[in-house]
């Protein structure tokens, strides 16, 4: 697997958080193409690879599951107009689920799960995760693909505290459930979905088959 370690000096830029959008990866878009490239490039740190899987694994079991959808951050403003703007502007990643274990909720039906997110290391700590996470740009793209949905669900290590805070900060609380997980105990966390939240122009897309 290719290792991209972009500079924190590239990554910065002339930016701020408004900048920050989600892309569907299942889009079937120019751009959708560009940013799924970038995403299989993502590597973690140990130390963070031990709570979330990369793209390489995740993006392809989202992709043969109709209830997955697999999306990219997207930290930099203006078109992608090829691999090496899609490297720099390729945030992190995440996957919405529509099909949810009945433990992690009382109405399962009525929520959709948050999973395989991550923030990668050149743009940590610089709000991206907080933006990413909260409303009008999660909420808008789980409306999308969930319409139904009423809830944001999500499944932290309980040794994960960078990610607790990040997701604290985006509204999420602990609902007291716990369940188990590869690398330990994984507490289970949810806030509302903002009702009327509706994805930006540039997130709507056309609905395409995904990939085989």
């Amino acid at each position: 697997m290719t290792r991209w370690r972009g500079s924190r000096r590239r990554a910065a830029g002339r930016w701020d958080t408004s900048q920050v959008r989600l892309v569907r990866l299942d889009s079937g878009t120019a751009e959708a193409a560009l940013l799924r490239g970038a995403a299989l490039e993502h590597d973690l740190p140990p130390e963070q690879l031990r709570f979330t899987g990369l793209p390489a694994r995740t993006l392809p079991d989202a992709d043969g599951d109709p209830e997955r959808f697999p999306y990219a951050i997207v930290a930099l403003e203006g078109s992608l107009t090829g691999p090496d703007g899609a490297r720099a502007a390729c945030a992190g990643f995440g996957v919405l689920d529509r099909l949810l274990r009945s433990e992690l909720v009382d109405a399962p039906e009525r929520a959709v799960l948050l999973r395989a997110y991550y923030v990668t290391p050149q743009w940590q700590g610089r709000g991206v995760g907080r933006a990413s996470c909260s409303a009008p740009l999660l909420d808008g793209l789980a409306h999308e693909v969930a319409p139904r949905a009423e809830e944001i669900v999500l499944c932290v290590n309980r040794a994960n505290q960078p990610a607790q805070r990040v997701y604290k900060a985006s509204g999420f609380e602990f609902t007291g459930t716990v369940v188990p997980g590869s690398a330990g105990p994984q507490e289970v966390m949810s806030r509302p979905l903002e009702t009327g939240t509706h994805p930006a122009p540039h997130q709507r897309y056309r609905r395409t088959e995904k990939p085989q």
